[in-house]
């Protein structure tokens, strides 16, 4: 990517994957190329090895070799042996207009150079055509453009709209003229050489295109895959008219993973470096499950002492094994939270290791102080964990429109991104931090979670949450009251981190560990880990505010703060609020994050799940342990 259209590389996963739309400056808009481009930028790379990511977990559940780094820009240099690399994109509306005249013109996805005027002539108005093409104005993309509940996206159709049905054969020519006589639709108004016109008015409505004939082509821009030239994908769904910066164009699908020691436990450190940067080459070797001797030898006399090649080699090997069985044993189900109950357990059974990328001591909740300030980590919690090292990695594996989950498998996901059946990778990226996990007491939560008050809180969250999805045939979902405390939980104390420790909010993220789905598979925990790109990301400090003598004090504050909030009493009485009232007593003031922080998109929170009501405080988890 150009340095005049710079893109950071965690963008490329969230929030702007492949198919997605980015508005850069001097108004053009360009879209994420499918993975097959992105192929095409790995085939020059004399080096690949630092673009590939090592997480045998996540690829066993994802079903892929091996992650890869998205393309970054380079000037090379001296001592670059890899050339530069740019993000491919694709130019996608395909229709833009010359805001000086009004001339519509549609250009090609693959368009090289923002399109300039071509100085039509119109009986009215301002015309360019008396004005030197190479001072004519740059087109801009118009905002207005068809997406499709099964993922599919085209230019709105301005010629079947003007014309009320399929042109008649001829020249047609269209322009745009807005804010003539109103700032709204009807103040945008298309019209046609042939002296057909019609304005915007109406544009949103429900089945708007289906009522003059137009539904799904089926249109896969980022792959190449034009509405026009794809005629043999014909979707037929009805299409759904917005505009292209609006939010439901486009939700990033990704799989995240906290890197879990397996095979690596009793393996030199030097080892695994070695094993990992000559994985590939190595695994190519493989005949019947068995390795290649000869390709180790080889690595160990050139990364190792010559002279100890034999050792090397042999260590290289073992390694390997333990390598090959601990992916075989990773699960393949795509059950998030089966796959957390592994972290869940190695983080309780302080997995890991100074020298590895995850490393957690557990200390007792009575070993912290019992005092006024004290208590609610002694009586609530069973213990906390200090992760002091962890390695997350996010992979994207696909997106949704229109809804953020469309419920598609996760194969069907992967096929969307893509068209060659031996691409066998995703892009993604990996962020280093630090954490603080904390165990909820079982007894106590059980005997909180039984309340009949308590239920009924959750109750009105879950039907709040699962009626917009029932009406959207999409599967619903159990809310438990456990899920609820834990989830407000984390938000206060990301808060309170952040006052204590110096950290902008965005900078700390929550992992929830709750069993929805499998009741029998007990979690009852949450991690607020500082795994950030960023700077923010590695400040340090918050393990250390996690260890006797800090934690009290800042979970007690978190505590204590959200007993008032400045939109009580409306806040603390509310009967729903935020998207869908999916929030019970929580708002901007008390409890909500930045998006980046938030699992659940800042939904079901409820703040009186830990401090009670005015009415009845005992509906507080938090007011019971005392």
């Amino acid at each position: 990517m150009p340095a005049k259209k710079p893109i950071r590389r965690s963008q490329l996963i969230s929030p702007w994957g492949v198919g997605q739309m980015i508005n850069f400056p001097k108004d053009e808009s360009l879209m994420v190329a499918g993975l097959d481009l992105w192929e095409e930028k790995f085939r020059t790379l004399s080096d690949l090895e630092e673009f590939i990511i090592t997480e045998e977990r996540l690829a066993k559940r994802l079903g892929v070799k091996e992650f890869r780094l998205p393309p970054d820009f380079r000037d090379p240099g001296p001592g670059v042996t890899n050339p530069s690399l740019k993000i491919p994109f694709v130019r996608f509306p395909q229709w833009h207009y010359c805001t000086r005249c009004g001339h519509m013109e549609n250009v090609s996805i693959f368009h090289s150079q923002k399109p300039t005027c071509s100085g039509g002539s119109f009986d009215s108005g301002r015309s360019c055509s008396n004005i030197a093409p190479n001072k004519r104005q740059r087109l801009i993309p118009v905002r207005f453009i068809a997406i499709c509940p099964h993922g599919h996206i085209q230019d709105f159709p301005f010629r079947e709209w003007v014309h009320g049905s399929t042109p008649a054969e001829g020249n047609h020519r269209l322009r745009l003229r807005a804010g003539r006589s109103s700032g709204a639709l009807s103040g945008i108004e298309i019209t046609c050489s042939c002296g057909a016109h019609k304005t915007m008015a109406g544009a949103f409505n429900e089945q708007s295109l289906t009522k003059i004939g137009v539904t799904c082509s089926g249109g896969r821009p980022w792959l190449g895959e034009e509405a026009e030239r794809n005629n043999t994908q014909h979707c037929g769904q009805h299409l759904i008219v917005v505009q292209k910066g609006a939010s439901n164009v486009y939700f990033s699908q990704v799989r995240s993973s906290i890197y879990l020691p397996q095979w690596e436990k009793s393996v030199d450190r030097r080892i695994i470096e070695v094993l990992e940067k000559n994985w590939n080459w190595l695994t190519s070797g493989l005949v019947d499950g068995k390795f290649d001797k000869m390709r180790f030898e080889l690595v160990a006399e050139q990364k190792f002492n010559p002279e100890k090649k034999d050792y090397y080699t042999e260590k290289l090997l073992e390694a390997a094994n333990k390598r090959i069985t601990g992916a075989e044993s990773s699960t393949t189900d795509d059950s998030e939270e089966k796959y957390r109950k592994m972290e869940y357990d190695a983080i309780l059974s302080e997995a890991g290791g100074e020298n590895q990328d995850f490393y957690v001591t557990k200390m007792q909740a009575e070993t912290y102080d019992d005092s006024e300030t004290g208590w609610a980590i002694s009586r609530g919690f069973t213990s906390i964990g200090l992760l002091h090292k962890l390695r997350e990695t996010r992979a994207f594996v696909g997106f949704s429109r229109w809804l953020p989950d469309d419920e598609k498998s996760l194969e069907a996901r992967k096929e969307f991104i893509k068209l060659g059946r031996s691409i066998n990778w995703l892009p993604a990226i990996v962020v280093r931090g630090e954490g603080v996990f904390f165990e909820f007491r079982e007894k106590r939560l059980k005997e909180w979670a039984a309340k009949k008050e308590v239920i009924g809180r959750a109750n009105y969250l879950s039907q709040h949450y699962n009626q917009p999805r029932q009406q959207k045939g999409q599967k619903l979902r159990v809310i438990k009251p456990e899920f609820v405390l834990i989830h407000t939980f984390a938000h206060l104390v990301i808060n309170q981190f952040s006052y204590e420790c110096g950290y902008g909010s965005s900078a700390l993220r929550e992992r929830i560990y709750c069993n929805l789905e499998f009741p029998n598979d007990t979690m009852n925990g949450v991690l607020i880990y500082t795994a950030s790109g960023d700077s923010e990301g590695s400040l340090g400090g918050l393990v250390r505010q996690g260890k006797p003598g800090n934690l009290e004090t800042i979970v007690y504050n978190a505590i204590e703060n959200a007993r008032w909030c400045s939109s009580d009493p409306i806040c603390i009485d509310s009967h729903g609020q935020g998207p869908n009232s999916c929030n019970l007593a929580a708002c901007h003031n008390c409890a909500l994050l930045p998006e980046t922080c938030c699992e659940e998109s800042n939904m079901l929170l409820d703040r009186a799940m830990l401090i009670g009501t005015l009415d009845n405080p005992s509906t507080g988890y938090f007011n019971i342990v005392t």
